[in-house]
C-alpha cells in the first residue's frame, strides 16, 4: 500500500483550499454574503445536494371538490409516491432523488402547504411524506377554504414555493391536478407565462370529463394550463383512475429528467 508523504499530504490540502478560495470570489453569488452565508451557499450548490427534479405537487381543494374526493386525492398522492415503480424511476435517476412539496389551492389567496419541500430517495422518505398527506386536520373541512377554482393563483403560489428550494436543480416542474377551468384570481395565461419565463414546466391532471364553455377539463388544461418542454396531460376521468394517473405522470416526470423516455 502506498504511504502519502507529510509534503504531498500538505500539497494537497493547499490545493483544495486554493479551489475553494478561487470559486467564492470567481462565483458572483457569493458577493456579499456573510462567511455563513457563503458556506450555506457553496453546500447548497455542492453537485452532492443536488435532486434530478423539483415538483410542486399543486391540488384542487376548491368548493366543487366535497371530503370524500379531498381525502381521495391525498391518500391517492401519498400512495403514488409510495409506489415500488415511483421509487424505482426515482433511484434510477442520475442523482438518485427528487425533491417534492405539496400544496393545497382554491380561490385567489387560499393555499396551504401541507408538505413542504422534502427529499424523496427511498421508501423511507416517501413514507414519511405519505404519513403527513394522510394526517387528519383538526378542521371542519381540511384544506383551503375558498369556493372557487383559481388556476392562476395555483401557480403563482407554486412559482413562489421554489424561491424555498433548498437544493439546487436544473429541472422545475409544477403539476396542476383540478376539476374545472380558471374562475377567480388574474388570468392564468398570464400566471402560465410568468412561470415559463423561470423556465419552470407546468404539468396537468385534469379530473372528470366535465364540459364546460365548449372544452372539456382536459381540453382546457392542454390549451391554458400546461407548458414548457415536455409538458403534458394525464386525465383521470374518475376518481378510481386518479391513483394510476398520477403514478404515470410521476414515473414521465422523474424519468424524462433522468434522460430515459416512458410512457
Amino acid at each position: 500500500m502506498q504511504v502519502l508523504s507529510f509534503s504531498a499530504l500538505i500539497a494537497g490540502l493547499l490545493k483544495i483550499v486554493l479551489v475553494s478560495v478561487h470559486y467564492i470570489h470567481a462565483n458572483p453569488h457569493t458577493i456579499g454574503l456573510s462567511p455563513r452565508g457563503i458556506r450555506e451557499k457553496v453546500a447548497l450548490e455542492n453537485p452532492i445536494n443536488e435532486v434530478d427534479v423539483a415538483i410542486v405537487l399543486a391540488a384542487d381543494m376548491s368548493g366543487s371538490i366535497n371530503q370524500i374526493e379531498a381525502n381521495l386525492q391525498r391518500e391517492s398522492y401519498a400512495a403514488a409516491l409510495e409506489s415500488a415503480t415511483v421509487l424505482k424511476v426515482i433511484k434510477e435517476g442520475m442523482h438518485g432523488k427528487i425533491a417534492v412539496t405539496f400544496v393545497e389551492w382554491s380561490s385567489r389567496g387560499s393555499s396551504e402547504t401541507r408538505v413542504s419541500w422534502t427529499i424523496l430517495s427511498d421508501a423511507k422518505d416517501a413514507a414519511v411524506i405519505a404519513k403527513a398527506l394522510r394526517k387528519k386536520s383538526g378542521r371542519l373541512r381540511s384544506g383551503p377554504h375558498g369556493s372557487n377554482t383559481s388556476i392562476s393563483y395555483a401557480i403563482d403560489a407554486s412559482v413562489d414555493a421554489f424561491d424555498k428550494l433548498p437544493v439546487p436543480t436544473f429541472r422545475r416542474i409544477i403539476d396542476i391536478s383540478g376539476d374545472g377551468a380558471n374562475n377567480d384570481g388574474t388570468s392564468v395565461d398570464d400566471s402560465r407565462q410568468r412561470a415559463l419565463r423561470k423556465a419552470i414546466v407546468i404539468n396537468g391532471l385534469p379530473i372528470g370529463a366535465d364540459v364546460e364553455n365548449g372544452e372539456t377539463t382536459t381540453e382546457y388544461y392542454s390549451r391554458h394550463v400546461i407548458g414548457g418542454p415536455g409538458s403534458f396531460v394525464i386525465p383521470a376521468d374518475s376518481a378510481a383512475s386518479f391513483q394510476s394517473a398520477i403514478i404515470r405522470k410521476l414515473i414521465r416526470e422523474v424519468s424524462s429528467a433522468s434522460g430515459k423516455a416512458r410512457s
